[in-house]
């Protein structure tokens, strides 16, 4: 079915010197000097028991009466605010929280970010774009980055792209996807809080959306939430007309990554040690962190505590799986592996029943360019509306570029009711 010249192959790590060039890129930004560890973190690494949970914001926005929680309709906006965006001037900018659920079906207030350009049409295309978020902190999310860019966060703002479409009267979302736990690379739970605020912004009267048309967008770990959306839809938000999911650069398979960072020195561990703490914040009951961690690997957490992806390289970089963890077998965590495989779009049996553009560099060297193929001819097989077009972006970042415009135009065509095709073949 599939004529790309790229055949499957074995799992290795990556190239190191073109990972060594992405840790550089967003090392620069970073600050550059980490934390002593606190007080509490000496505790830890004398053997006292800690906790790897997010602490709750201090702001009235983030919080809800669990009572109220509890009794509204999914998606049902509980607070708002209208805040000034650097990234969005001249754009109305409100920020809403409102009722989604967890991976187990808990409530959560699931919060976000709406921009919408002045005098937009009445039910007008709405955008949810879903940023790549690597976050160990509710800091980390748009709704506080967008609003207090920092140094450390300055990179994750580069929305600059979608200024153009909120000029044609599209409505966008930009969800805090990882939820308010900040549950790094919890998929499931990510496509439960986007298409609940689809709902939120169509059920809202303010954001005059009732009738429109909704899309989704996502690369890298924004794209493991856009793949969850198209996957989920049909059973968990029918009830949104969802006419396009843009994906890219997914990490289709978390089994796999994990391997590929494997036990030993790895300049990309900081991330993986970061989706370890994610896992253990979503599935509490199966990952049991807190009792596999060294003291090393809770100095480790207190420096990379509530920080953001160019943090978590820096402080992770060149770490490894025996420093961090007793036992030095990252596969030997049945807890951890298993929640990674739930949260693996390659390892669901379901395939999207909504139309699907997909892509990724033939060439990642930091998220496997096989196990999106993999996924991909599958869909292609089970009758998804697939356009899956293999790029040739040297540099996993660099991919999300060269496909955006491919992928814009195509969720413009679903805006416009064109009808979606299949094509497979590259």
């Amino acid at each position: 079915m599939f004529a790309h010249p790229h055949a499957r192959r074995p799992v290795t790590t990556p190239g190191r010197g073109a990972l060594a060039a992405f840790l550089a890129l967003v090392v620069i930004l970073a600050q550059m000097a980490g934390p002593t560890p606190s007080v509490a973190a000496q505790s830890l690494m004398e053997g006292g028991q800690g906790s790897l949970m997010e602490d709750p914001q201090p702001a009235p926005f983030y919080h809800a009466d669990p009572e109220v929680l509890a009794g509204a309709e999914l998606g049902q906006v509980i607070n708002s605010r209208v805040v000034t965006m650097p990234a969005f001037q001249g754009y109305q900018v409100t920020e809403i929280a409102y009722r989604s659920t967890d991976t187990r079906d808990r409530p959560i207030l699931a919060t976000a970010t709406v921009v919408r350009p002045p005098g937009a049409r009445p039910n007008g295309p709405v955008l949810s774009y879903q940023h790549y978020l690597n976050a160990l902190g509710q800091r980390c999310a748009p709704t506080e980055t967008l609003v207090n860019p920092t140094l450390e966060t300055v990179q994750d703002n580069a929305m600059a792209f979608l200024r153009v479409r909120l000029d044609q009267g599209w409505t966008v979302i930009i969800p805090d996807h990882l939820g308010p736990k900040v549950a790094y690379p919890g998929g499931k739970l990510s496509g439960r809080i986007v298409l609940d605020g689809m709902r939120a912004v169509r059920d809202d009267p303010r954001f005059d959306s009732r009738h429109s048309r909704f899309g989704a967008l996502g690369y890298s770990g924004g794209g493991i939430a856009s793949a969850w959306v198209s996957l989920m839809h049909d059973d968990y938000a029918p009830d949104v007309d969802l006419v396009g999911v843009a994906q890219g650069g997914i990490p289709t398979d978390m089994t796999t990554m994990a391997r590929m960072i494997g036990n030993g020195p790895h300049p990309a561990f900081g991330l993986a040690f970061a989706a370890a703490v994610g896992m253990a914040r979503e599935y509490p009951e199966d990952v049991r962190l807190e009792e596999s961690l060294t003291p090393e690997g809770w100095a480790l957490f207190d420096q990379m505590k509530g920080r953001c992806t160019a943090s978590l390289l820096t402080f992770g970089a060149f770490r490894s799986v025996p420093l961090v963890l007793q036992g030095g077998d990252l596969m030997a965590e049945e807890g951890l592996m298993r929640a990674f495989a739930e949260n693996s779009v390659r390892l669901s049996p379901d395939v999207p029943r909504v139309p699907v553009f997909m892509w990724h560099s033939g060439t990642d060297p930091l998220v496997p360019f096989w196990d999106a193929e993999d996924t991909a001819m599958r869909y292609c097989r089970e009758g998804t509306r697939l356009t899956w077009e293999p790029g040739m972006a040297p540099e996993h970042l660099l991919g999300a570029v060269e496909k955006l415009p491919a992928a814009m135009n195509w969720l413009q065509q679903r805006f416009d009711g064109v009808p979606a095709g299949r094509a497979c073949y590259g």
